[in-house]
C-alpha cells in the first residue's frame, strides 16, 4: 500500500529540461575548446548532479568550478525563459493531499534554488519533506537521498514510490526498495525505460490511478 509519493523535481514536476540542457551547452562551449557534446551527453546531464556533470569535461577544480558558475548564471539570466510546472500538477498534489498520503521531494538541486523554485511556483506547502543535494553525502543513482526521505517520513520503502524522468531516478528507486515511476515526457525516455519502472505516467493527472 502506498503511503508516500516521492519525486523528482526537474524535468519531474517543473519544466526546466531546455533551460538546463541550454545552459550545460553554454558553460562547455564557452569553457571548452573544438569539444562537441553528443545528444546522449546533452540529455545525460538531466539526471546528475552539476560537478558530476562536468566532471568529464574539467582540467582542475578550477576549471570545474568555473563551468559551474557559467551554467548557473547563464541559468539566472536566461530572461525568456519561464519557470511553470506540467500541466495537472496541482490537481494532482491536491487529490494525493486528500486520500492522506504523504509527497516528498528529492532532487540533485542544491537547496537554495529548489527551495525557491517551489517558493516561486507555490508549491513548498505541499511537500512534507524536500530532500536536496546538500542533505546527502552521496546522491543519485545511489538511494541514499531517498533512503533520508523515507527515514524523514517515518515511512517503510515497500510503501512508497518514487517518480522521475531519469535512468538515474529508476536506478536510485529500485537501490532504495521502494517503487518507481518514469514521466512518459523524459528526454530520456529509452534510456530509462531499459530499467524497467513500475510505472510509466504519460503525464502527471495519470499518477491518481495509483493514490
Amino acid at each position: 500500500m502506498i503511503k508516500a509519493i516521492l519525486f523528482d523535481l526537474d524535468g519531474t514536476l517543473i519544466n526546466t529540461p531546455e533551460l538546463i540542457i541550454e545552459s550545460f551547452k553554454e558553460a562547455v562551449n564557452k569553457n571548452t575548446e573544438g569539444y562537441t557534446l553528443t545528444e546522449y551527453e546533452i540529455t545525460n546531464v538531466l539526471g546528475q548532479t552539476l560537478t558530476k556533470a562536468f566532471a568529464r569535461f574539467s582540467e582542475s577544480d578550477d576549471h570545474l568550478n568555473q563551468m559551474i558558475k557559467t551554467f548557473r548564471e547563464f541559468s539566472l539570466n536566461h530572461k525568456s525563459f519561464k519557470l511553470e510546472t506540467y500541466e495537472g500538477l496541482i490537481e494532482l498534489l491536491d487529490e494525493i493531499k486528500s486520500k492522506g498520503l504523504l509527497i516528498g521531494i528529492v532532487t540533485s538541486k542544491n537547496k537554495e534554488v529548489a527551495y525557491n523554485n517551489l517558493r516561486e511556483l507555490g508549491l513548498i506547502e505541499y511537500f512534507d519533506c524536500v530532500i536536496t543535494h546538500d542533505d546527502s553525502s552521496i546522491h543519485k543513482p545511489n538511494p541514499e537521498p531517498i533512503l533520508i526521505a523515507l527515514d524523514r517520513l517515518k515511512i517503510e520503502a515497500e510503501n512508497a514510490i518514487y517518480i522521475g524522468d531519469h535512468e538515474n531516478d529508476i536506478i536510485a528507486g529500485k537501490n532504495a526498495n521502494v517503487k518507481t515511476g518514469l514521466m512518459g515526457y523524459s528526454y530520456r525516455l529509452n534510456e530509462a525505460t531499459k530499467y524497467n519502472p513500475n510505472y510509466i505516467f504519460d503525464n502527471l493527472l495519470e499518477i491518481k490511478k495509483i493514490v
